[in-house]
């Protein structure tokens, strides 16, 4: 357990999201942004296990450029990489560059649905809360050394290992199992056949 305490709040990733949400937080207080759009902060939640399912399928798991370019080292740094090395910390956490590219996009959405670039900090602090524990999730699944504490966190971890050992075209929940369970891809070992390409995930030979 300490250890993956000291992995996860040592790391760029998680000291910038805190920095991040405690400014947000302190930023929709002080303009008393709650009073009319208290509501809208637990949006990103609400939406978490669906938004989570399609990036995990669609995006992460895209087909992997054949063209060598900093396009195709990306996408291995992105996700990849971390099927083929599933141990190594580094590639446990989501890199900056995509935190930035999805995050921004994910900003100016709320500001045009919002029609504010002030209101929509609301529900962009819910993103960078939950972030925070699908970083927190993501890494403990990760971890020898952790156990999970409750039989809704063993199946998570179990999911998640089946995902990555057994056959990565189903279980893509990391944080919630709704998102598999709305799209019947929550499967365990017995359901689906073993994958030959759990470590050469679309097209990363």
């Amino acid at each position: 357990m300490l250890t993956v305490f000291k992995n996860y709040f040592s790391h760029s990733t998680v000291i910038g999201f805190f920095i991040l949400s405690i400014a947000a937080l302190y930023f929709i207080l002080s303009n008393s942004l709650l009073e009319d759009h208290f509501y809208w902060i637990f949006v990103p939640i609400v939406l978490a296990p669906f938004y989570e399912w399609y990036v995990h399928k669609y995006q992460l798991h895209a087909e992997l450029t054949k063209k060598d370019g900093w396009y195709r080292r990306y996408q291995i740094l992105l996700h990849h990489g971390h099927h083929r090395d599933p141990d190594n910390i580094k590639l446990q956490f989501a890199p900056w560059r995509y935190l930035i590219y999805i995050y921004t996009q994910t900003y100016l959405t709320y500001s045009l649905i919002m029609w504010s670039f002030t209101e929509s900090v609301v529900p962009m602090t819910g993103h960078l809360i939950y972030h925070l524990w699908y970083e927190w999730m993501h890494l403990a699944h990760h971890s020898k050394g952790y156990k999970p504490l409750t039989s809704l966190g063993k199946k998570l971890r179990d999911s998640h290992m089946s995902h990555h050992f057994h056959n990565e075209n189903y279980n893509w929940g990391i944080t919630n199992m709704l998102g598999d369970w709305s799209f019947n891809t929550l499967k365990n070992n017995k359901e689906i056949e073993k994958s030959k390409t759990t470590k050469s995930i679309s097209g990363y030979m």
